[in-house]
This record gives C-alpha cells, structure tokens and sequence, in this order.
C-alpha cells in the first residue's frame, strides 16, 4: 500500500468474512503521506457497544487518537451481535481480512500493529495476541479475560493488561489468567519491579522485546 494513493478515506469500510458482509471504521492520518509507513492500531468495543463508540465516542479510540495526532491509521471493526464471541476463530479471520486490506490499501509500518479494547473488546485483544502474533506487535486489554478464545501459538507479543481488582462483571482473577497466559508465552519469571508510582509492575526475565507488564 505504500508510494500510491492511499485506497481509504476516514469513514466506514467493508469486506466480506467467512460469507458474512462485516464493518469497519478507519481513521486516516490528518496529511496522509503514502511515503511515510504508519503504526495502526485496533480499537475493539465493549459488549453491547458497537464500532462507532471507539471511532467517535466521548475519548475515540481510548484516547489513542489525541495522542498519536494524526499520525497512526486507526481501525474500529464492528463485532457481530455486539460482541466478540470468535466462535470458531471467525473474529481472527475478520481481523486478519480487515488488516489485509488496510495495509494493502495504505502505506503501513508492519512492525507497529497495535490491539486494544476495553471488557469484551479486550477479551477479543486477548484472542489477537494469542493467535495473531505474526502480524500483531502487542496487545493492551482492559479489563479482559480468555472469554473470546485463546489459540496455541508459537508467535509472541509483548502485552500490557489494566483490570480493576473491584471488577464485578469480568473478575479480576480472569483477568490475572489472561496475563499468566502470556507470562509463560513469553519466558517471563514471577518477579517484578515497579513501573512509574501507579501500581504498575513489569515481568522480569522475558523474551527480548515481548515485555508483560
């Protein structure tokens, strides 16, 4: 996709996934350079939510879009039934479907594929960076657990997990699974050190370039 006009604007996208006619919406670099290679981020919603409460909510894209300032290819697929149940992996194969075309339709920098949502979202982020380690960089779920599968897999991804301990809709002790999954993906050791003053910690000991904190 790169050194051509780009094949997107910013606004709502299609393609067809295992038969079904699925959505997305992209958000397009402000002075799009088809030169210039961009990170791209995945913005997965909630239950019940559907794309365009990432895409334009009251902080779209979790807040990612203020701070990359127009410099990131953002993408907020729809999920069926307003959630991200991947029976069979078929979420996987839509997000796949859906990068494919993006980084064929647009200059993208491989390396930076970034997945993160919030609740079921982040279950479906989960699900990526277990079974999308080839094309994805790392994964941050909010609030997630393993409720949207979880496929063996030899690729890794470095992951940073955020979940309340006071969660009463996905329980924090789901949410601890989801990272030991990762801890042992990634040859991570049980210790830990402190990162910033917020409670966050860093795993030691694990795979070059594939953190868990």
């Amino acid at each position: 996709g790169c050194t051509s006009a780009a094949k997107f604007a910013t606004g709502l996208q299609s393609l067809t996934s295992d038969s079904i006619q699925r959505s997305y919406w992209v958000e397009m670099p402000t002075n799009y350079d088809s030169s210039k290679a961009y990170p791209v981020v995945i913005g997965l919603h909630w239950r019940g939510a559907h794309a365009i409460d990432v895409y334009q909510g009251w902080n779209p894209f979790f807040g990612l879009k203020g701070q990359y300032g127009g410099n990131a290819i953002l993408l907020a697929p729809e999920g069926l039934d307003a959630g991200w149940a991947n029976s069979g992996d078929s979420d996987i194969r839509f997000m796949r479907a859906m990068l494919s075309q993006v980084q064929q339709g647009a200059c993208t920098d491989t390396q930076r594929v970034f997945a993160t949502g919030f609740s079921f979202g982040a279950m479906m982020s989960n699900a990526i960076g277990c079974g999308m380690g080839d094309v994805v960089r790392a994964i941050v779920p909010m609030s997630g657990a393993l409720y949207s599968g979880c496929a063996d897999s030899t690729y890794k991804v470095a992951a940073l997990f955020t979940h309340s301990q006071d969660d009463n809709v996905v329980p924090y002790t789901d949410g601890e699974a989801a990272r030991d999954v990762f801890l042992k993906r990634n040859s991570c050791s049980s210790t830990t050190v402190p990162v910033g003053s917020n409670g966050c910690v860093e795993y030691q000991g694990c795979d070059a370039g594939k953190p868990v904190v």
